[in-house]
């Protein structure tokens, strides 16, 4: 039988109780350090970067995307208001104009908004 106090003492870095955990910073700075004892030659799957990641990356990533959202109702009404001051004059061209632009937004600005909210997703 596995004791939990055996699992809980297995790390790659000697860290006491109460320590904060190893950030990217970190391991960056002993990879700097120890490059030339460590043998990797800055290969990426070096036993020297390994990283215990914490739940903040993934709350910062939810609250700007928060933020990315409020900016792009914003820029959604903007467009609207110039697709609406290209409809004011009837004209063919102008009616064209503004599905030109409706389409561009919802190409580019639809599409990345779609590609924000899988992205974010994934981040642990």
């Amino acid at each position: 039988m596995i004791k939990l106090k055996d699992i809980l003492s297995e790390n790659v870095w000697d860290r006491k109780f109460g320590q904060p955990l190893v950030t990217l910073t970190d391991v960056v700075k002993k990879h700097q350090m120890t490059e030339d004892d460590c043998g990797c030659n800055q290969i990426t799957s070096c036993a020297c970067e390994s990283v215990t990641e914490s739940t903040d990356e993934k709350v910062k990533a939810q609250k700007e995307t928060q933020r990315v959202v409020k900016a792009e109702a914003k820029l959604r009404e903007r467009m609207m208001k110039l697709e609406q001051i290209f409809l004011e004059d009837p004209r063919p061209e102008n009616i064209k104009l503004a599905k030109e632009i409706k389409v561009s937004y919802k190409r580019h600005v639809t599409t990345f908004m779609k590609d924000v909210f899988k992205l974010v997703k994934k981040v642990k």
